[in-house]
């Protein structure tokens, strides 16, 4: 393993700490929750305030094990606060930021927030269905990730992926997880689907697609349809766990039509899932690299063969939206 290499996975390391740290404390938290304000169609509560707070923390104390120059240096782009330049907090002195490529690390702090706060509001104690996540980008477009955590709070697994070359390795607890585990499904013959689109308003289009797919079904036995959990990078690591067979994602085909997809929802499992050698692309196609920001997006994550037939099927009704 190269040096870049080495120091890399060295940082996927100190952000597996890190999702670890702030799970921990999203776990251990006992106090009141109650909803802030809506941001982007996103309802942020009084955890997601102490997640951020948290997961700044978590970033400090885990990047700050390094030695000065391997320590991260760039911008953050949370879910509901404004990006934040490391540069602008003192921590690197001008003529040092000009000598580097500024990176950027695109962070969820919770994601499946309406999960989390009704699990620690509810009587009865239980794991929620949600995720805390980072990944390290080299700059702000989707197709920059070089790593990528995900701390799945229901099951207590931390899975990573770290770009290797021109592809992606994955991991779960640290373990090297193989492409060909994850090619064919296991367990039934059916082929199941997910159709993204709660609290949206266009609940028709969403039926239309929904439609599209069983009748693209020859056997009008095999697709089962199913929506998401709340919580988009648990979703598609249910497609490792041999939960599902693909996630489709169309909300940013609607934009203000609710709770949209945004890149920080999707960020930090992207590496995990070609690690394992799925197949993502936009619902047109087209891969994400044309995604920047915190823009809405579209996405399909299928296993290999899959996502090519699920563009084709859903062509007609999509161009139509």
């Amino acid at each position: 393993m190269t040096e870049s290499l080495a120091l890399r996975r060295e940082h996927m390391f100190a952000l597996e700490d890190t999702v670890r740290d702030v799970a921990g404390r999203i776990i251990d938290y006992k106090g009141p929750v109650q909803d802030i304000k809506h941001v982007r169609g996103h309802e942020e509560s009084s955890i997601d305030a102490l997640a951020y707070e948290w997961m700044i923390g978590a970033l400090e104390k885990n990047f700050g094990r390094f030695p000065d120059k391997e320590r991260f240096r760039g911008k953050y782009l949370f879910e509901l606060h404004e990006l934040q330049d490391l540069e602008e907090r003192g921590e690197e002195k001008e003529e040092e930021a000009g000598k580097r490529k500024t990176k950027v690390l695109r962070i969820d702090e919770l994601d499946g927030t309406t999960n989390i706060k009704r699990s620690k509001a509810s009587v009865l104690g239980y794991s929620p269905v949600a995720a805390v996540s980072v990944a390290l980008c080299e700059d702000e477009s989707m197709d920059s990730i070089t790593i990528g955590v995900v701390y799945d709070l229901h099951n207590r697994s931390v899975f990573s992926g770290m770009r290797v070359d021109d592809g992606y390795m994955a991991f779960c607890d640290r373990n090297l997880l193989d492409p060909k585990d994850f090619i064919e499904k296991r367990g039934d013959t059916s082929t199941r689907i997910m159709v993204v689109g709660y609290s949206n308003t266009e609940r028709i289009k969403k039926g239309q697609i929904e439609q599209a797919i069983v009748d693209a079904d020859p056997t009008k036995k095999d697709f089962r349809l199913y929506d998401g959990s709340r919580t988009s990078a648990i979703d598609i690591i249910n497609i490792l766990r041999n939960q599902y067979d693909a996630y489709i994602d169309p909300r940013g085909l609607w934009e203000g039509s609710g709770a949209m997809l945004y890149p920080y929802d999707v960020a930090g499992v992207i590496p995990i899932a070609l690690g394992c050698g799925l197949e993502i692309s936009d619902i047109h196609g087209n891969t994400l690299e044309g995604y920047t920001g915190n823009d809405p997006l579209t996405v399909i994550v299928a296993r290999a063969g899959m996502r090519d037939k699920f563009v084709e099927v859903l062509k007609p009704v999509v161009s139509e939206m």
